[in-house]
């Protein structure tokens, strides 16, 4: 049981939401109250995930809102398909084409979409988070609000794609085309993506923090108010690409090449590209 008064401290600091308090506790009780706390606030403050029991699907006709794990669905001819709010988690979906399909709001995490076939598939709001999409074809797709969360994108062609605030923090994303793709408002923190081709792409407001994007192809991209911090620009080229207003602290620009590139209103330019940005 927890005093009155011990109660009413914790719940000023649930106001407060910190555990830095004047009250008198001892370093033990103190670290044990924070704890309860810290559970305590990541209950409050976590979104309602409601617990849905879908009905077991027919493997061979897969249809929405149904329960797919127990299907092996590897090279199936699945375009135009409606898939929407399907549990596809871990399945085999190798080679398979989904092509046009409507895969908005399933779950596909940890699935196997290797060589997968996604042209202008609707993954809006999905969850492929873990996923095996090596080498998967998905050009033209929508991926808004989709969370890719350390998921192996390796060698996927993802151009013109549409991935507005979708979350790809951690994906593994190397040798990744995704030209003329609009990725605003996206998130991808500490992503490998060595070699991409982002001609043309729309990063506007992307957090690319920490990412390496050493020997990327970006010509004429747009990074109007995205944030790279310590991002690895090294030996890309850049040229016409514009960084109105993006935060560029410790980023490495060595070896860019930036001629024709627009550095206007940019904050905190580093080391790597001063003397080399003309500004009005």
């Amino acid at each position: 049981m927890i005093p009155m008064r011990r109660k009413n401290a914790i719940w000023r600091i649930l106001q407060k939401g910190s555990c830095v308090t004047s009250f008198h506790f001892s370093r033990s009780r103190l670290a044990g109250y924070c704890r309860a706390i810290s559970l305590l606030l990541a209950a409050i403050t976590a979104p309602a995930v409601a617990e849905v029991n879908l009905a077991a699907g027919d493997c061979e006709r897969p249809a929405a809102q149904l329960d797919l794990r127990h299907c092996i669905l590897s090279e199936k001819k699945l375009a135009g398909a409606d898939l929407r709010g399907v549990d596809l988690r871990g399945v085999n979906l190798s080679s398979a084409d989904l092509s046009e399909a409507n895969l908005t709001g399933a779950d596909l995490r940890k699935a196997d979409l290797r060589w997968a076939k996604m042209i202008g598939t609707q993954l809006v709001g999905a969850d492929l988070s873990g996923a095996d999409m090596f080498h998967v074809v998905a050009n033209e797709a929508d991926l808004s609000d989709a969370r890719l969360f350390k998921t192996n994108l390796f060698g996927a062609l993802l151009n013109e794609v549409v991935a507005r605030d979708a979350e790809f923090t951690q994906a593994y994303m190397k040798d990744v085309e995704i030209a003329e793709a609009d990725l605003s408002g996206a998130t991808l923190r500490r992503v490998n993506l060595m070699r991409v081709v982002a001609l043309g792409t729309r990063f506007h407001n992307t957090d690319l923090s920490y990412s390496q994007m050493t020997g990327a192809a970006a010509e004429d991209a747009d990074f109007t108010g995205a944030r790279l911090v310590r991002s690895h620009l090294n030996g890309a080229d850049l040229q016409r690409a514009v960084f109105a207003g993006a935060d560029l602290k410790s980023a490495d620009f060595t070896n860019a090449r930036i001629d024709g590139a627009h550095f206007d209103g940019a904050i905190n330019l580093p080391p790597s590209l001063r003397g080399r940005v003309n500004r009005p």
